[in-house]
């Protein structure tokens, strides 16, 4: 049977004030498309320094030892109070295993220094960012996309 195509997005707006992600406080958004008993589900979640920007699928009736091929996209958007904005986008395919623990296991780790959104120590610089995460599954064609709004406030 194929599964039908359908695509969930969830937004969440991170509180403005936030001077950076800790472990109290950690900006997340999820989003997760179902078909039956198989989803796919895609991930933003924002660390001090970088962002975790990951996809998983998950079936119940299916062995762990089962394998799918997901293809993950991200894009971030950032843009500063003064100066130039940047926008990066990613992409990868490859295999992912059934019954991921601990939520979206494949994608990236976006490093905010690495992609010059960075203060010198790493962290995030000021200014305001949008995340999306988009999970699809080669197979079924399901599809789910997550995106965050972020500002950071804080001096480098």
């Amino acid at each position: 049977m194929a599964l039908k195509t359908i695509t969930a997005a969830v937004s969440v707006a991170a509180a403005l004030g936030a001077a950076t992600a800790s472990a109290a406080y950690e900006p997340a958004a999820y989003g997760t498309a179902k078909s039956g008993t198989f989803s796919v589900t895609s991930g933003v979640l924002v660390l001090p320094k970088s962002a975790e920007l990951k996809g998983v699928w998950l079936d119940d009736t299916l062995p762990c030892s089962e394998t799918r091929t997901l293809q993950v996209k991200v894009e971030v958007f950032y843009s500063p109070s003064s100066g130039a904005a940047k926008h990066k986008k990613l992409s990868k395919s490859g295999l992912v295993g059934n019954c991921a623990e601990g939520g979206p296991n494949f994608g990236f780790l976006f490093r905010a220094k690495k992609y010059g959104m960075g203060c010198a120590s790493g962290a995030w610089k000021p200014g305001g960012y949008s995340f999306v995460t988009t999970t699809k599954d080669a197979t079924s064609g399901l599809e789910a996309s997550a995106s965050l709004l972020w500002q950071k406030t804080a001096s480098c």
